[in-house]
């Protein structure tokens, strides 16, 4: 199976955004080009020969293609009067490249992988794509469907066998044969300015040419400046939506996704709890695992500039995390910086989208790194933020077995971080109806299940995973608030667990914001709407909450006045932006004096 991207089009609606750039190279907002993306999920069903029409800047997608993705084989069909004719004498000027199965598609498509691999394991040789679940758009294709199978495709169809159609198409050699001689009737006959479905038009009741409903899917076109911000955070939000996720021994999932994905050599950031599956060596002996574990449990980003000099001396094609959180935040900096200039501050450089995959196996129950595109590593004993979309793992897998036999202080502290992380997902100034619909999900579940969790009943693991991956996917979207700005320095300056630091503020920050913004009616609004969502009253939600925490019997947290203002200090206003409500160095100063033990 090859592909054929349609690429000539000038993108004129685009207007300044294709002044200097083709559309087909427009970064989406996760930092991923338009034909990157499809390059990428195109190798990642296996299909690595791909022909592509040029037409405008046709120089820059002949480099960007030969540079980014150099294990693909690329045909150029230059359209040398693009400005002048349309996609059906794109299609006719590469007829002879075109004698095998292939999938076909426009270069302003956006879709997800789960449709691309449909296409490819559907028996059926010839296969469209529609929706009859949306409105017929007005200015776009719509696929008149009778009995399952495609008749026609044109902008101007408004009837009731009519559906929203995306041009992407899986075609056998013979339905493109017969297309391309009905292209060369049309351009013989003057009509080189058309779409090239016009002539499929002439040959489609007379093939067997059937459709998927893309209805589950995302595929979008990005036609205009409207097009391109909707769709950018549409594609954006339905990846975080629908990581590949797996449950249950990790080995055996391990082994099934290497299988399915082709993939050969992992560089595995790990942790010693890895090792508790005994087929563990024996995945890495087969595969050849580049193994490395030379980092701090608050990581550095020294440990993580050795952990990239000797990913980048090997030939791994994946990275896979098993650990906890910053095992999970070391895999996630070593992609991140792998994509940047090794000679500049890494720190310091803009990110750029890394195409390697990623893989987190959490070893407990509590960050929720495995559902979230952030990291965090120290540099000079200083918290140092990474965020980009490119390390929001691709697949994650969840497997309870590695809970049995956790520290007791290790379980509750990293379980309250993800109770934290559900609060804070809930009233975070970044959050939306999904972060919220995440956070209400993770703290039913919590409630429902923690104490039993506790108690060390091990039918509780599974769902204490469940809600620890909800919450990462709830402040993947929101972000944390204060309770977490807070909590950094304490655990750098008395050595608790990091979810013991955020619990220990929690109750008071919501405490403070409740006396201080009483007229903020959108905010009590939410906390209305989460203390329901905790059986309880906002005025009684702060008691709720530290009922909750002290259920999990961790010391109150004691400071000296010196160590109370150094944690005064090291709080960055600026990254309080997030939290619902403005608070500065005497709010600060007032929650910490209400949450600790000061002496």
């Amino acid at each position: 199976m090859r592909a054929f991207i349609f690429n000539s089009g000038v993108g004129s609606r685009m207007g300044e955004l294709t002044k200097h750039l083709p559309k087909a190279l427009l970064p989406l907002k996760n930092g991923e080009t338009i034909l990157g993306r499809q390059l990428r999920l195109l190798r990642q069903v296996g299909v690595k020969s791909v022909v592509i029409s040029t037409g405008y800047l046709a120089k820059e997608i002949e480099d960007y293609c030969k540079v980014n993705f150099p294990d693909m084989y690329f045909i150029f069909s230059h359209n040398s009067i693009y400005d002048k004719t349309n996609s059906i004498y794109s299609l006719a000027i590469s007829s002879h490249m075109l004698h095998e199965d292939f999938i076909v598609m426009h270069g302003d498509l956006v879709f997800d992988e789960r449709i691309l691999g449909k296409l490819i394991k559907e028996k059926h040789p010839n296969l469209a794509c529609v929706n009859t679940r949306i409105d017929k758009p007005e200015k776009d294709f719509k696929g008149r469907v009778e009995r399952g199978k495609l008749q026609k495709i044109s902008v101007e169809m408004f009837g009731v066998d009519d559906y929203a159609l995306q041009p992407i198409y899986k075609m056998s050699s013979e339905l493109l044969r017969g297309w391309l001689r009905e292209i060369e009737k049309m351009i013989d006959a003057g009509f080189s300015d058309v779409y090239a479905e016009n002539a499929l038009n002439n040959i489609l009741p007379k093939m067997d040419v059937r459709v998927i409903d893309y209805h589950k899917h995302y595929i979008e076109e990005i036609d205009n400046p409207e097009d391109y911000e909707r769709v950018s955070n549409g594609i954006r939000q339905y990846d975080f939506d629908n990581q590949e996720l797996h449950h249950g021994e990790y080995v055996k999932r391990l082994t099934e996704v290497f299988k399915n994905k082709k993939y050969q050599r992992p560089f595995l950031v790990y942790s010693r709890a890895a090792h508790r599956n005994p087929k563990f060596k024996e995945f890495c002996d087969k595969h050849n695992a580049v193994m490395f574990n030379k980092y701090s449990p608050n990581p550095k980003y020294e440990e993580a500039l050795e952990g990239l000099e000797f990913f980048r001396k090997e030939k791994c094609d994946v990275i896979i995390a098993i650990g906890g959180g910053s095992c999970m935040d070391v895999a996630k900096s070593i992609k991140l910086f792998s994509g940047l200039n090794p000679n500049d501050d890494y720190l310091k450089q803009k990110p750029v989208f890394v195409k390697l995959p990623l893989i987190c196996i959490p070893t407990t129950a509590g960050t929720g790194s495995e559902a979230t595109r952030f990291a965090v590593i120290y540099r000079n004993n200083e918290k140092m933020s990474l965020r980009h979309d490119s390390i929001f793992p691709n697949i994650a897998i969840l497997d309870p077995l590695f809970l049995p036999g956790l520290p007791e202080h290790v379980r509750k502290s990293a379980l309250l971080d993800a109770f934290c992380q559900a609060i804070e997902g809930y009233w975070a100034v970044n959050a939306n109806e999904k972060s919220q619909e995440y956070s209400e999900r993770a703290l039913e579940l919590f409630l429902n299940t923690a104490k039993f969790y506790s108690d060390d009943y091990r039918f509780a693991d599974p769902y204490m995973m469940k809600v620890a991956y909800l919450a990462g996917q709830s402040i993947n979207i929101s972000m944390t608030t204060a309770p977490h700005a807070m909590s950094y320095k304490l655990t750098t300056i008395k050595g608790v667990g990091h979810g013991h630091a955020v619990s220990a503020t929690l109750p008071y920050v919501y405490e403070y914001m409740l006396e201080h913004a009483q007229d903020n009616t959108i905010l009590m609004n939410v906390f209305n709407d989460l203390a329901i969502i905790l059986k309880t009253t906002k005025e009684e939600m702060a008691e709720r909450l530290k009922q909750i925490i002290s259920r999990f019997n961790l010391e109150k947290v004691i400071v000296n006045e010196e160590e109370l203002m150094e944690l005064v200090e090291s709080v960055n206003i600026e990254r309080l932006q997030n939290n619902p409500l403005s608070l500065d160095k005497n709010a600060i100063e007032t929650i910490y004096r209400r949450a600790l033990i000061v002496k």
